[in-house]
C-alpha cells in the first residue's frame, strides 16, 4: 500500500513537472558578437545556429520548452542572470560563477560537453614555442565578464579587460597584450586570420547549462532529455557536426 502511494505521488509530481514545462519560454544569454562553433548570430535569411543552439533546441523539443536567444555582452549576461532577467547561460562550469549572487541563484544541468582551454599568443614574439609558464609571466587580455584562468600568473600583473574575443585577438596581434586563454573550439577557427598560435591544453572543463533557481522544477526533465541525447548518440552527432568537417561553415 505504501509503495503504491509513493509511486502515485511520484507520478503526480512528474506529470506536474511536464505540464509546467509545456511551451514555457526561457531566455538564453549568448555573447553579442557570436562565438562559433558554439553559436553564430542570426541573419535576415537564417536563424542563429551552432553547438549550444542545437543542443538547447533538441532539449526544448523533448521537454516542451521554447528557448529564446538574446545576444548581449558577456558582463551583461552575468548581471541579468543575477537579477532573474535571463533564464539560461549555456556552457558554464560552477567554478566560473563564484560571486555570492551567482552561487545563491544558480542551478546546473548534467554535463553537455567538455572544453579544452588553450593559450593564444603571437608567435612572432618568440624565438621558440613558449610554454604556459613563460606566457603566464607576461601581459594577459580577457573578455570583460569572463572568469579568468591564469594558473601560475603573478598576482601583480593586471589583465586588460576587452569587450569581445575578436578584439582580444587583435590586441594580441598588435602586441598590446601577450596572451589570452580561449576554448580550443573557439580559438582554432580564428588563429590563421590573425597570424596567431596556441599552446597545448592547459585545462579541461565540464560544461553545463546554468539556470536561475526559479526553474528548479524543470531541471529533472532537462537532465532526462540530456541523458536521452547522450544515450541515443544524438549528442555526439551534434558535437561532431561542429567540431568536425563542417565547423568552418558557421558564422
Amino acid at each position: 500500500m505504501k509503495l503504491s502511494l509513493a509511486l502515485s505521488f511520484m507520478l503526480v509530481i512528474f506529470s506536474f513537472n511536464v505540464c509546467s514545462a509545456q511551451n514555457k519560454i526561457l531566455d538564453v544569454g549568448l555573447i553579442a558578437q557570436g562565438r562559433p562553433p558554439y553559436f553564430s548570430l542570426p541573419t535576415d535569411s537564417e536563424p542563429a545556429k551552432g553547438l549550444y543552439i542545437d543542443i538547447l533546441n533538441a532539449i526544448g523539443k523533448d521537454v516542451g520548452i521554447i528557448f529564446r536567444y538574446r545576444f548581449i555582452p558577456q558582463s551583461r549576461i552575468r548581471h541579468l542572470m543575477n537579477h532573474y532577467r535571463l533564464d539560461v547561460e549555456p556552457g558554464i562550469t560552477e567554478e566560473w560563477r563564484l560571486e555570492n549572487a551567482e552561487i545563491a541563484n544558480s542551478i546546473y544541468s548534467h554535463i553537455i560537453l567538455t572544453s579544452s582551454e588553450i593559450i593564444v599568443y603571437n608567435p612572432k614574439n618568440f624565438g621558440k614555442t613558449p610554454n604556459a609558464t613563460m606566457l603566464m609571466a607576461l601581459s594577459p587580455c580577457s573578455v570583460m565578464g569572463f572568469s579568468e584562468l591564469y594558473l601560475e600568473q603573478e598576482a601583480e600583473i593586471k589583465t586588460k579587460q576587452i569587450l569581445t574575443e575578436i578584439q582580444v585577438l587583435k590586441m594580441i596581434e598588435s602586441n598590446r597584450c601577450d596572451f589570452s586563454v580561449f576554448p580550443e573550439d573557439v580559438a582554432k577557427l580564428q588563429l590563421n586570420k590573425f597570424g596567431l598560435a596556441m599552446t597545448d591544453s592547459v585545462a579541461v572543463f565540464e560544461l553545463k547549462l546554468r539556470f536561475t533557481d526559479k526553474h528548479k522544477i524543470l531541471l529533472p526533465l532537462i537532465n532526462k532529455a540530456i541523458e536521452k541525447l547522450v544515450n541515443t548518440g544524438a549528442m555526439n552527432e551534434i558535437i561532431l557536426k561542429y567540431r568536425g568537417l563542417n565547423v568552418e561553415k558557421i558564422g
